[in-house]
């Protein structure tokens, strides 16, 4: 008896890793297993996710046939070995063909996704191939659970796994020294994010330097090698630390980085952020056509409102950065209107416990 579990990155690792302490316990004579990262505990890693980290259109081209033999790998042993369920988390351009091939090859039991694609926010014909393939959705916002359903996706919103993390934090392991000056500044937890960011992020380190605050980079866990050293090299000489990102950012004035959860984990643990996207001209244009939110980043699409700046591409540039720490720490009211905002958001985010919730719904689901 086994369940199979696929993650494809950092952060699906994250939660799996906490979703699969959460099925030990309740079924503990199942076997997971499958595929993951470093960061994806309690699952017998068969195959690693390096190979979905891939940067560039070049090296895009140049890994689909491994990417199509990981797929078909991955198909067939589910087939093969018929677990008592399919888990997938994020990762949709991956994990959609996956269960494509995991249906066409004849695998009959239930499939669930955690972190389903961001449907309300662009390419919202996956919410077809989610009805089609999938059992259940695990979403992490209220938002996307009324996305999901108004497709017919059968889903579940019952809050977001972060709250229990974060909602009255307390620092893990290393911490860091008081400092009431101290600056939080992650480039991101991909190579690509960092080769975009870091030079960005330098400039706007000197500068904040220059006005008495205290810049540190985070060099985020799970990185390859090279580039937790582009990191700590950083060119500005800026002080990097590889203590997690939640204690430096508590341990912080205020945020500065890339776009993704990092701007949640801020907002919960009462943070401002400055939240940066650069990415390729290709990559740029492809969003603009098939985006349909205003917001990239989730606390504004909470707060349905510009809650946290968001410098995106071209204007993903030292001074407007630094514009926008001049606004936070120099405007009494946009300051004050920031932290009130945060108080709302944190309300539309649930209650603590979604990740027993999410193991008893897979429970329910495998033995039903």
């Amino acid at each position: 008896m086994s369940i199979f579990i696929s993650t494809g990155e950092l952060s699906g690792d994250i939660y799996a890793a906490k979703l699969s302490a959460a099925l030990h316990k309740i079924l503990p004579h199942e076997q997971l297993w499958g595929m993951g990262g470093a960061l994806a505990e309690g699952i017998c890693k068969e195959w690693d996710n390096a190979l979905l980290h891939i940067i560039g259109l070049g090296r895009i081209i140049k890994s689909l046939p491994s990417l199509f033999q990981l797929r078909k790998e991955l198909a067939e042993a589910v087939v093969k070995r018929a677990p008592r369920a399919v888990i997938v988390v994020d990762s949709p351009d991956f994990h959609i063909p996956l269960l494509s091939k995991i249906r066409a090859l004849g695998y009959k039991g239930p499939v669930v996704y955690v972190c389903p694609p961001t449907i309300w926010a662009w390419r919202s014909g996956r919410a077809k191939y989610l009805k089609r393939y999938c059992d259940l959705c695990l979403p992490l916002f209220h938002f996307e659970e009324k996305a999901l359903q108004a497709w017919n996706v059968r889903s579940y919103w019952c809050g977001n796994p972060l709250i229990d993390d974060l909602d009255k934090f307390i620092p893990v392991g290393a911490s860091l020294p008081d400092d009431a000056m101290r600056v939080a500044l992650l480039p991101g937890s991909r190579r690509s994010e960092i080769k975009t960011l870091l030079p960005v992020l330098q400039e706007t380190a000197l500068k904040l330097k220059e006005t008495g605050l205290h810049p540190v980079f985070s060099i985020a866990p799970g990185l390859d090698e090279a580039s937790k050293t582009m990191v700590r090299n950083n060119k500005a000489g800026i002080e990097a630390t590889e203590i997690s990102g939640r204690n430096l950012m508590h341990a912080s004035k205020f945020v500065i980085g890339a776009s993704g959860t990092t701007a949640v984990e801020a907002m919960l643990l009462n943070r401002y952020m400055i939240v940066l996207y650069k990415g390729t001209a290709l990559e740029w244009r492809i969003y603009k056509m098939l985006t349909h939110t205003p917001f990239v980043s989730i606390p504004n699409v909470l707060a349905e409102k510009m809650m946290f700046p968001e410098l995106l591409q071209d204007d993903s540039r030292a001074d407007r950065i630094l514009h926008y720490v001049d606004l936070y720490l120099h405007d009494k009211n946009y300051c004050d209107d920031i932290h009130k905002q945060i108080v709302s958001n944190r309300r539309l985010m649930g209650e603590p416990g979604a990740i027993q919730r999410w193991a008893e719904a897979i429970s329910e689901l495998v033995n039903s």
